[in-house]
């Protein structure tokens, strides 16, 4: 049961079945920020390269959990990349992730909570070209899972 205090309950452990059947462990946080709480999920031992949610809500941490919970699994139903031999595939239409960096890898595009270089994604794009692409940079809040 939930507390008043969201200190007493956070940070909280989930996990959450991905499309492949893998457990993904996620440690969800908040902070109080400007008008509201800002609620994070960030897979657990990824160092920031794996998935990571987030929602907003001016109310309370408790208000943004549905919202980011309800991210979490739609994201996590869906793959948008395979491994063919030994090169990263789109297995349809669309990609969808997020921009992070590493000390240890720099910029890296993380798609199905697998971080991608420079290079992964060259490969993956060389498949396609004469294609059409459109790119779409979203706040982290913003749900770009539908």
């Amino acid at each position: 049961m939930e507390s008043k205090e969201p200190n007493a309950d956070f940070p909280l452990r989930e996990s959450v079945e991905d499309a492949s059947g893998r457990q993904r462990s996620f440690i969800i946080t908040y902070q109080a920020i400007g008008l509201g709480y800002l609620v994070v999920a960030k897979e657990e031992g990824k160092d920031g390269l794996g998935y990571e949610f987030s929602a907003f809500s001016e109310t309370g941490p408790y208000n943004a959990l549905g919202p980011l919970r309800e991210r979490m699994y739609r994201t996590l139903s869906m793959r948008h990349i395979t491994m063919r031999g030994s090169r990263y595939q789109m297995m349809h239409s669309v990609l969808r992730g997020r921009i992070a960096w590493s000390h240890d890898t720099g910029l890296a595009l993380v798609v199905d909570g697998i971080p991608l270089d420079l290079n992964d994604m060259r490969e993956i794009l060389e498949s396609h070209e004469g294609w059409q692409f459109r790119l779409e940079i979203a706040d982290p809040s913003d749900d770009i899972s539908k």
